[in-house]
């Protein structure tokens, strides 16, 4: 479930929350070996991002003023036993455990 905020900038954004999943399952989907894809809002533009970090990179080595606001984390310890090492499934299927609530307080908290 969006929030209104969040949800209104997702849509500014990337024009659609299918949209921004496509996108980001697209990315995750393209990373080699491990790693995370972030939705994060960039503090200084005020604008939200899809981005992806090599193995436990954090997100701050795309940029100190990125905010992460939702990570994936695209390892095959994170799927491979569930989704037979099958990553676009895992990333089609997350989706329906995204901590859509968390993701809007720190965008409230960093957005205001």
């Amino acid at each position: 479930m969006l929030f209104p905020s969040l949800g209104s900038t997702i849509n500014q954004s990337f024009s659609s929350v299918e949209k921004l999943i496509a996108k980001k399952n697209a990315k995750g989907a393209a990373v080699q070996g491990s790693g995370w894809v972030w939705l994060a809002v960039d503090i200084e533009l005020k604008r939200l991002v899809v981005e992806t970090t090599s193995n436990q990179d954090p997100l701050v080595t795309k940029g100190p003023s990125l905010v992460p606001l939702l990570g994936i984390d695209v390892s095959e310890h994170a799927y491979n036993l569930q989704y037979k090492n099958v990553r676009p499934d895992y990333l089609k299927n997350i989706w329906k455990v995204i901590n859509w609530k968390y993701a809007s307080e720190v965008y409230e908290k960093e957005c205001p």
